[in-house]
């Protein structure tokens, strides 16, 4: 295509946009927000995905049997969704301390002690391991309420790994010291590393009775313990647990607890998005300006209000995928292997999975998916070739390269922006759209 037909192909696509400038973001209540997002965490703490939503799944009906209000049973939902948040922070600088992926150390609970957690990491420093462990469910405390979960889901989160008899973490509380939200986040927790480390449900079902009979009075009371037992004696439990897919009944639980719509999807993701970057020195405040340089082009192509709040929200949530990169690969400061570099190629479709799950970023999700696609076809994930690459991808890609390329990293150091922009010219292209970056040079880092 020459000139001139770039050019025509890019005001059609933004004349498309045009017709949506006066539409909001949708409204989302809590859920809607933390049940994908809890796929993050997962990734982060190297869990496969769905983790979290499991133990959301067991804590609702535990509550349920038990006979909770709404407030308590949200409690429990919204604590269960984010109840290792913690991982992320904690985990940072783990991979210089352990041998192998520094993600086993939270992996590996909550069946193990945080000691036995750094024994099976093969941990050169295991004191400084077991602090980290201990402090993850501080953190998330800390962290949940910057993201505005209710008091007592913060709470639960805090309280998650405190036992009935006084010795779990952090702060030894025993009995009715720990929060009923906490208590019961504790147990499904349990439970659900229980079933993932048996060969098969039938296994599981078999032996989690006695399994919770014998840790009655010890992990948690007993008439807890006696509730999820008799809950995990039901056929209605397991075909749930184990159906072709578990938002449904996740959906069905979230809509009996009546939560209110709020416009908070924007914020929370700001915030959401500082979390990550938070996981290293180097990744501080990327999102942040990669979501400043995508607005502004994308304003200067001619985007409504609404594209640019959906193109805002591409580029907060674009690297949430690389939660599942372990630390060795993201800050390792040599060249990266085969093996490696496919690990690290992977993060676009797991950012594209997780957003996908937030009701109404559908093809926001596509965007954040193809960020890293180039027009000539050697992109990834999907080598999509030109005008194949949606508009705000390409937005997004120009963006997040400028911004990396200014940024330091393990392995090289930055440049700086008069610099940064005769090495993207490079890319005209190739690597990236050259219209777009026109527009990028002369109207947003002239």
């Amino acid at each position: 295509m020459n000139k001139s037909g770039r050019q025509r192909a890019l005001e059609d696509e933004r004349e498309g946009n045009q017709g949506i400038a006066s539409r909001r973001l949708p409204n989302h209540t809590l859920s809607d927000i933390l049940l994908p997002l809890s796929a993050a965490v997962d990734l982060a703490e190297g869990r496969q995905t769905g983790h979290a939503q499991r133990v959301a799944y067991i804590a609702l009906k535990v509550a349920s049997q038990l006979g909770l209000e709404n407030e308590q049973r949200l409690a429990c939902l919204y604590g269960a969704l984010f109840h290792d948040l913690g991982a992320i922070p904690s985990g940072a600088g783990l991979s210089e301390l352990v041998r192998g992926d520094e993600r086993r150390v939270f992996s590996a609970l909550p069946l193990l002690t945080p000691e036995e957690s750094a024994v099976e990491a093969r941990s050169s420093a295991p004191d400084l391991v077991v602090d980290r462990v201990v402090d993850h469910a501080v953190h998330g405390a800390r962290l949940s309420q910057e993201l505005g979960l209710p008091q007592e889901a913060v709470r639960a989160i805090a309280c998650h790994h405190e036992q009935w008899d006084g010795s779990g973490y952090p702060h030894g509380l025993a009995g009715n010291e720990i929060p009923i939200a906490g208590r019961i986040i504790g147990v499904a927790d349990q439970v659900e590393a229980l079933i993932a480390q048996e060969p098969s449900p039938l296994h599981a079902r078999r032996n989690i009775p006695h399994w919770l009979m014998r840790f009655a009075a010890t992990m948690a009371d007993p008439d807890l313990m006696l509730a999820t037992r008799n809950l995990t004696t039901g056929d209605d439990f397991w075909l749930g647990l184990f159906g072709p897919s578990l938002m449904p009944e996740l959906n069905a639980e979230c809509g009996r607890l009546k939560e209110q719509r709020h416009s908070l999807l924007l914020s929370f993701s700001e915030r959401f998005a500082e979390i990550i970057d938070g996981r290293f020195s180097f990744t501080v405040g990327v999102s942040a300006r990669v979501a400043k340089h995508a607005e502004a082009l994308g304003r200067s192509v001619g985007l409504g209000e609404l594209r640019l709040k959906q193109l805002r929200l591409a580029a907060l949530l674009h690297d949430v995928g690389q939660l599942g990169v372990p630390e060795r690969i993201m800050a390792k400061p040599g060249i990266l292997s085969v093996d490696e570099l496919e690990v690290l190629r992977h993060h676009p479709s797991d950012s594209h999975d997780i957003v996908e799950g937030i009701a109404g970023l559908e093809e926001v999700a596509e965007w954040v998916g193809a960020h890293h696609e180039w027009p000539d076809g050697r992109g990834y994930p999907e080598g999509k070739l030109g005008l194949e690459i949606p508009l705000e991808a390409r937005i997004l890609a120009i963006a997040d390269a400028y911004v990396a390329i200014t940024s330091d990293r393990p392995h090289r150091r930055r440049l700086e922006p008069e610099d940064g922009v005769q090495r993207l010219r490079g890319a005209a292209g190739s690597q990236l759209d050259p219209d777009l970056l026109s527009l990028f040079f002369n109207r947003v880092v002239a």
